[in-house]
């Protein structure tokens, strides 16, 4: 009696994870939901992908400042249109809207472990600087992210 109810639980544990499988080939291949943050209104791009990350890096060379996106993980089949750019301001400023825009980079389809970067030269001033991306997964909305406002002095140097 043991090994029949033995059997039955595991049979029973089987045919569960052969449903939740199932579910998810079926999920895949019908497209999901982007678990993502973020405006253009082209439906170009096909809904295949479940997923992505893209993660937004700030840093500098010593001569400039770049502002990075790089698509970490993304899946499925996806489009992801990546918009990257890199502000100024001499004081410390809150929003990206109140500092200036020195460079932008447009990336039409960002594949994974890829990334898209662009910069803005030191030029010896001493000032505040944030980067901020844009990107749309498929034909989803567009997904905003920046960093916080960073010194950077004259050498390119983190005060």
């Amino acid at each position: 009696m043991e090994n029949k109810r033995d059997y039955l639980t595991k049979a029973i544990l089987c045919l569960m994870v052969i449903a939740v499988l199932t579910g998810c080939v079926a999920l895949c291949s019908m497209g999901g939901t982007a678990y993502a943050e973020t405006a253009d209104t082209s439906a170009d791009a096909e809904p295949y992908g479940l997923v992505t990350k893209i993660a937004l890096d700030m840093g500098t060379s010593g001569t400039e400042v770049f502002a990075e996106a790089q698509n970490v993980f993304t899946l499925g089949n996806s489009t992801i249109q990546v918009y990257v750019f890199i502000y100024s301001s001499p004081t410390y400023q809150e929003s990206y809207k109140d500092m200036t825009l020195e460079n932008q980079k447009f990336i039409g389809d960002l594949d994974i472990h890829k990334s898209v970067r662009t910069s803005a030269p030191i030029n010896g001033v001493q000032r505040f600087w944030k980067a901020r991306m844009m990107y749309k997964f498929d034909n989803r909305d567009w997904v905003a992210k920046e960093t916080v406002a960073l010194l950077i002095d004259v050498n390119g140097n983190l005060v």
